[in-house]
């Protein structure tokens, strides 16, 4: 097959870079190897859409995070893994046929695990066969049929939007309602939260699965960097913090918390929430928390952290690079990258949106007119950002504006015009 052919090259060209990239995660020497080909075997069965996509490294970079931290991590200070990531002995990459086998082995080995757990577990159902009878429905895990289906290209590009009950991704609008907030998971699949607390993952065919359910005010925390969701779920006792693996329906972590805890951002394999006594960071795999200053948290993307230090200023720190900038209003939107980033300036009707260089601290020109109301505003991938906007305010009686601008050029276009509905259209992260 043409994509495994394109995957090899890929294996046999980086193969070198992304054992150094396993050790510089915290994994043992002696299991680099191990661990990337545990990644790339994950990776296989979706490199052609990925490809397509261009964006094979943020998958490959994403399953390594995770399967490196399914394994011990070497207790080292950073600068000890750069130097046992300089030093590492680099064997001959893996053939197709070694990771061939490596997916069969994680099959069987999956397979196994659910017999451990489904043998004893039909023997008490079927002592116990009678009660089924009495259980009711509430009792049963939440189902959702399958949203409408109309196929048509967005106008929009690789911004998933939703408005007026209608769902749009890049080849198909899917019948949605009370959608609150979203993250676009890949061209097909979207995490969502609706009105009544739902967490939901829905694909391009329609197909939905509720993950679990979370103040409909909050939203989902989620990332396409490894399809991750978070979200402090409400329907237990006492909130829990969970993390799926959202495409697959897998429970990745589950740590108790506070009431009034919220999930903020899943960056990597670290997921970011806050509570009453400050911000925090969950390895879910470990169950390691890990505190963060200041406490501020707004959202992090790309191991690039921005906090509302002021109720009018923003502080973006860059730890990779060791770099800070303080930037004038209150956060919106972060861009995947880290690179760019949305506020909002002003009191009452002279709110204005703002968009700054995170690496610069530059402000950069909005493509807003001062006519514009912004009703949803996304800093999106390459430089762009996208609007929903009421030209010359809602009362114009007009319909709304969905609008991208390339931040490098200043260079705005109309994309689509959304009729005014009940509700107010959501952009996807």
């Amino acid at each position: 097959m043409r994509a495994d052919a394109d995957f090899m090259v890929f294996v046999g060209a980086r193969w070198p870079a992304l054992l150094r990239e396993a050790v510089l995660l915290g994994c043992p020497p002696e299991r680099a190897a191990e661990a990337v080909v545990d990644a790339l075997s994950r990776c296989r069965r979706s490199w052609g859409r990925a490809a397509r996509e261009e964006g094979v490294d943020q998958l490959v970079l994403g399953e390594l995070a995770a399967a490196c931290a399914r394994r011990p991590r070497t207790a080292t200070t950073e600068s000890q893994r750069h130097e046992r990531g300089e030093t590492l002995v680099v064997l001959a990459p893996p053939s197709l046929d070694d990771i061939l086998a490596e997916e069969r082995a994680r099959r069987t080995r999956t397979l196994k695990r659910a017999a451990v757990v489904l043998v004893p577990l039909l023997l008490v159902v079927a002592g116990l066969a009678w009660w089924s009878t009495r259980g009711s429905v509430e009792d049963e895990p939440e189902e959702l049929e399958a949203a409408q289906l109309t196929r048509a290209t967005n106008p929009a590009g690789e911004v998933t939007w939703w408005a007026n009950g209608e769902l749009h991704l890049d080849h198909v609008v899917l019948g949605v309602e009370g959608l609150r907030d979203m993250t676009r998971l890949g061209s097909g699949s979207v995490v969502y939260g609706d009105d009544e607390g739902r967490v939901v993952f829905i694909e391009d065919d329609g197909a939905r699965t509720v993950l679990g359910h979370k103040d409909p005010d909050v939203p989902v925390a989620a990332t396409s960097e490894n399809g991750w969701a978070a979200w402090v779920d409400l329907s237990e006792e006492r909130p829990r913090l969970l993390v799926y693996e959202a495409a697959a329906g897998n429970l990745i972590g589950s740590l108790p918390v506070e009431t009034g805890a919220r999930a903020i951002a899943v960056d990597g394999n670290l997921v970011y929430f806050v509570d009453s006594s400050g911000a925090h960071a969950l390895l879910p795999t470990g169950d390691e928390v890990i505190p963060v200053t200041p406490s501020a948290l707004f959202d992090v993307r790309s191991r690039i952290r921005a906090f509302q230090v002021h109720a009018e200023t923003m502080q973006v720190v860059q730890s990779y690079f060791d770099v800070q900038f303080y930037v004038p209003g209150r956060g919106v939107s972060l861009s995947p990258d880290g690179n760019f980033v949305i506020t909002d300036v002003g009191e009452g009707d002279d709110v204005e949106l703002t968009v700054h260089d995170t690496r610069s601290g530059a402000e950069l020109p909005s493509g807003l007119a001062i006519t514009d109301l912004p009703l949803a505003a996304r800093a999106g991938e390459r430089a762009t950002v996208a609007y929903v906007v009421a030209q010359g305010g809602l009362e114009s009686g007009r319909d709304l504006q969905l609008r991208t601008c390339d931040l490098r050029t200043s260079f705005c276009r109309i994309v689509t015009r959304i009729p005014d509905g009940d509700s107010t259209p959501v952009l996807a992260h």
